[in-house]
């Protein structure tokens, strides 16, 4: 009994370590790109202007009827304030940490395509830095989360990067786990906070004046690429690769 409890930690603590690693490499080398490549506000500017022509050219700019309605109007705006904070990172660790307890060969999935998906998004983050709605004169849209105020600022080094809101990862991030925390979950009450937690987390994004509706379209379409990537796995056919992407395979079971 103490030999199968002595293995069972040892595989817990060497997955951990592993994962631990992995998201410190890639994630990290994420946010070190992201420190070195924020854009001009010029440029930032001027595409946040191309976006918003574009929503109103195909009729979808309403931005700011909804945070009126929702957030100011209907007294919601401390509601979205705290959504879009314990939304995003709080809700993925708490979902990957479930998964990584419960579901491992569903973890590894998740974990795949989320940082599969930020690594698509921080080629638009390079090559098209754009300013989100809250920073844009004239559309008569508020920061209702008060971000603007640490948008020059930085975390352990990190800058943070105000024109990344082209594509939203907000929405796309909360999309993935909704889309996997679903199909895991057995009860009701929690599969259906994983199927609305991304149509929230895209009304929250609008509301706090984070991001354009085209940002969440975007986001979601990344999202979806990167999911589509990992179930079909086409490294898998390329011939004398399996063997050496095996350690990287999403899930095993698959």
């Amino acid at each position: 009994m103490r030999q199968i409890v002595r293995m069972a930690v040892t595989r817990t603590l060497r997955f951990t370590g592993t994962e631990l690693a992995l998201w410190a490499a890639l994630y990290g080398a994420y946010l070190s790109l992201r420190n070195f490549t924020i854009g001009s506000a010029d440029e930032a500017f001027s595409n946040a202007a191309t976006v918003v022509d574009f929503e109103r050219t195909v009729g979808i700019f309403h931005e700011v009827a909804v945070q009126k309605t929702l957030a100011l109007g209907l007294g919601l705006e401390r509601f979205f304030d705290v959504y879009y904070m314990i939304g995003f990172g709080p809700t993925i660790f708490a979902t990957l940490f479930w998964l990584g307890t419960r579901h491992r060969d569903e973890y590894r999935r998740l974990r795949t395509v989320l940082l599969l998906s930020i690594g698509i998004a921080s080629l638009a983050y390079v090559l098209l830095p754009t300013a989100p709605p809250r920073l844009v004169q004239g559309l008569g849209i508020a920061d209702t989360v008060g971000l603007s105020g640490h948008d020059s600022g930085s975390f352990a080094g990190i800058k943070f990067n105000p024109y990344a809101a082209m594509p939203s990862m907000h929405v796309g991030w909360s999309l993935l786990v909704g889309l996997i925390g679903f199909r895991v979950a057995r009860r009701t009450l929690p599969r259906v906070l994983f199927a609305v937690h991304p149509i929230l987390m895209a009304l929250t994004v609008t509301a706090t004046g984070n991001h354009y509706f085209l940002d969440s379209i975007v986001g979601i379409a990344v999202a979806l690429s990167a999911f589509a990537i990992v179930q079909t796995r086409p490294w898998t056919r390329i011939p004398g690769l399996r063997p050496q992407l095996t350690f990287v395979t999403p899930c095993s079971s698959h």
